[in-house]
């Protein structure tokens, strides 16, 4: 029996939750022993000795699936795992070496499964666009601001909107907590906070209701109700946040990404049973309600 090891970045994180929990129905019939997860915390420090716990163990496991930390490390760690004959696939987070590490290292598998973030950003944006009128002042708030997810996503969405709208970014750091705090400075200290907004995209649900809380308050403390009904766009679309969130109406709409951990180990098993080394596969993503069920008011 294969072992395999989960590293994890956000141990509260409900759609990596949800990753862990794929993993585990999946790991069984697939004869695989999954190790218990680790989790970075946000910190790519933490990640980084989880590895090096593992790599010192006299059975190292026989792959990694891995969720990238924080705003990411450089890939010099992965010449050590693959000095020990251990498999890899990155999860959600593609590293920009990933490819140069394939060729360098061609009879080991390092995979990867992820939504395309770039689709993210572009469906978000043409989610805005059905929800805000042409040259609309809207907000888009990122996950951290360096991390490539963010980055590409922001990528996508600007690409998409273009002059349609008119784009305030601000750094949400992909916590409830973080959005709700940089609205709130915005509300007090925005260059552009007398512009009237029209809608606030998030990267990720919980900062969309952390963004929803700052609404709230916002429209309370300057006597301003309509505050209160400006859309929100989230991402992860999981059916307790998310799509719970759009169907009692504290969320507009949301993206639905489907858990990559499933997808993971049946490239393992491939490789593992018939030495499939599979490169990258990327997800579709979907709109949640759908787009054609998306209207300004």
């Amino acid at each position: 029996m294969k072992t395999v090891a989960l590293l994890l970045d956000e141990s509260k994180n409900q759609y990596q939750q949800l990753l862990l929990r794929r993993a585990r129905e999946q790991a069984a019939p697939l004869r695989v022993e999954l190790l218990d997860p680790q989790y970075a915390d946000g910190s790519s420090w933490n990640q980084l000795e989880s590895i090096n716990n593992y790599l010192r163990l006299s059975t190292p496991p026989d792959a990694l699936l891995v969720m990238l930390a924080g705003e990411q490390h450089n890939g010099s760690w992965l010449e050590r795992v693959i000095a020990k004959n251990i498999a890899v696939v990155f999860l959600n987070r593609i590293p920009p070496w990933l490819t140069p590490m394939r060729r360098r290292f061609p009879h080991v598998l390092l995979a990867a499964v992820a939504p395309t973030q770039l689709a993210v950003g572009r469906l978000q944006a043409e989610q805005a666009m059905r929800l805000a009128r042409s040259g609309s002042f809207v907000i888009l708030i990122t996950g951290a601001a360096k991390s490539p997810t963010a980055v590409e996503r922001q990528r996508g969405f600007m690409d998409t909107v273009k002059r349609h709208l008119s784009v305030c970014v601000l750094d949400g750091r992909w916590s409830a907590q973080d959005a709700e705090a940089a609205l709130t400075e915005w509300f007090q200290l925005g260059a552009e906070r007398a512009r009237p907004l029209s809608l606030i995209a998030c990267q990720n649900d919980p900062m969309a209701q952390g963004a929803h809380r700052a609404l709230l308050r916002y429209a309370k403390s300057a006597g301003r109700p309509e505050m209160a009904r400006v859309p929100l766009l989230g991402c992860d679309g999981l059916e307790a946040e998310g799509q719970a969130w759009v169907r009692s109406g504290s969320l507009t709409a949301t993206i639905l990404l489907s858990p990559t951990t499933p997808i993971a180990l049946e490239i393992l098993q491939r490789y593992w049973t018939s030495g499939v080394r599979t490169e990258t596969i990327e997800l579709e993503v979907t709109s949640f309600p759908p787009l054609q069920n998306l209207r300004s008011v």
